[in-house]
């Protein structure tokens, strides 16, 4: 489901901020007091038996370390930066960056508003910006023409607190992007090479901006592609600060030489949706970072899964790298009041258990500015008693199953590995299963009877022990 980027400008405000209601107790072989990972930093979460369901109460947040999450990743080397908080180095796994579809964003002359688009994120390590990948869209009400002349240029943050680009400058590095011909409706997945003249610092806020150079934008444009959640569901980066990972979009009166008015689409939401990038960025030093959510299975009825009795879902993780875990994340939702248990499974060797309680019904649709209804989740984080440790090489399941007649909804995402994005933008270290007719087979949004494609995930999330 895509959802069109409207070309009014609102003036971006502070994000709202919240803590996270505490609806539904946890039980299990292995419940213990929270970590500091589960602690907001607005307010301490009110733990019951050490499970916390937050939903839209998290919406907001501050340039402060946040106990809401996603998969924009870092590689961890000399001069690095771990992005949002001491905790997010913590994180592992797919369900760290969430979607419940996409938005795009015309760039271009788009009704009647001149658009651009800042992607806004933290660079994790210093270097020279090489190459990115950005998910770019055409058809109707995403581009016209010949999709136009993309310029793309970096540029530091202006270190105001609405955090915009500084355009005053050189550019650190400078690219033109030509979509050209390409069918129509079709989706443009392409490696876009820079010309970089300074190095990105790690730990400072970069923008990069897209503009049309095109000689006539209103008749030539292409749109980027966002992913979004539903206000209802929170910001999509749970655990990153807000500054660190947003869209922004810039809009004026066509041919005028004002400034452009910014809107911030992660703290002021556009008609009812937070977006983010989905982009890649890599640099000349050999670091890569970023987020690719591809396609969500949010939409009610036809992607979802609601799981009962006898229905399990797993998310199968073969880490490449040694995790000693004490705690869960999930996102999800009760369709009937009951337990949902969980398992931490190694082969048939179970590591950890317990179940997640729901005294009543929490699960709801949600509309949006489509005909299409999302769902509406729930983050419930868990701790572990004592920690459990998954080895490099090795297949661990985190495994999900409604109790007696309880019933329970998740939805999955594409996680962009199929069109070019890699790893650790890409969360390939783990693949979405449902149990179908007594065979575990890949999970995905669009059948159940067969076996989908691997690049599919859970919105779960494993915490690393400090």
């Amino acid at each position: 489901m895509r959802i069109p980027a409207s070309s009014r400008s609102v003036n971006p405000s502070s994000c709202r901020t919240g803590t996270p209601r505490a609806t539904a107790p946890a039980t299990g072989s292995r419940a213990r007091a929270p970590h500091p990972l589960l602690r907001a930093t607005a307010g301490a979460f009110a733990l019951a038996l050490a499970l916390t369901s937050c939903g839209g109460g998290g919406g907001g947040g501050s340039d402060a370390s946040a106990s809401n999450g996603p998969t924009i990743s870092g590689s961890n080397q000399t001069g690095s930066y771990t992005l949002g908080s001491a905790e997010y180095k913590r994180l592992y796994g797919p369900g760290v960056y969430r979607q419940d579809s996409l938005g795009n964003t015309a760039v271009g002359i788009y009704k009647g508003q001149e658009q651009i688009v800042s992607d806004r994120f933290r660079a994790t390590s210093t270097g020279h910006l090489e190459k990115v990948r950005i998910y770019w869209q055409t058809g109707d009400g995403y581009s016209s023409g010949n999709n136009g002349v993309m310029r793309l240029r970096l540029f530091p943050d202006d270190g105001s607190s609405q955090h915009l680009p500084n355009t005053s400058g050189t550019p650190l590095a400078e690219a033109s992007f030509t979509p050209g011909g390409v069918t129509y409706g079709r989706s443009l997945f392409a490696d876009i090479n820079f010309n970089a003249t300074q190095p990105m610092q790690a730990g400072q806020l970069y923008h990069l901006v897209i503009d049309n150079t095109d000689g006539s934008p209103a008749q030539n444009y292409i749109s980027s592609n966002n992913a979004v959640t539903n206000d209802d569901n929170a910001r999509p980066a749970r655990w990153l600060a807000v500054s660190e990972w947003a869209t922004l979009l810039g809009t004026r009166s066509p041919g005028s030489d004002a400034a452009f008015s910014w809107q911030d689409l992660v703290q002021t939401p556009l008609r009812g949706n937070r977006y983010v990038p989905v982009l890649q960025i890599t640099t000349r030093e050999g670091t890569t970072q970023g987020a690719s959510p591809m396609e969500s299975g949010a939409v009610d009825p036809d992607r979802i899964f609601t799981l009962a009795s006898g229905h399990p879902i797993r998310e199968r993780f073969t880490p490449s790298a040694n995790h000693q875990i004490n705690a869960l994340s999930v996102a999800t939702a009760a369709k009937a009041a009951g337990s949902l248990h969980w398992r931490i499974l190694q082969g048939d060797n179970e590591l950890a258990s317990g179940n997640i309680d729901a005294a009543q019904a929490n699960y709801r649709t949600l509309d949006t500015d489509t005909a299409f209804k999302v769902a509406k989740s729930d983050w419930y984080d868990v701790n572990l008693s004592s920690p459990v440790t998954l080895q490099a090489g090795q297949t661990y399941d985190v495994e999900f199953e409604p109790q007696g007649s309880s019933q329970w909804v998740f939805s999955v995402t594409r996680n962009g590995s199929r069109n070019g994005f890699t790893w650790p933008v890409a969360f390939t270290e783990s693949h979405a299963e449902h149990r179908q007719d007594g065979q575990w087979i890949n999970a995905s949004p669009w059948t159940r009877e067969s076996s989908g494609r691997s690049d599919t995930n859970w919105p779960v999330v494993l915490h690393d022990a400090p």
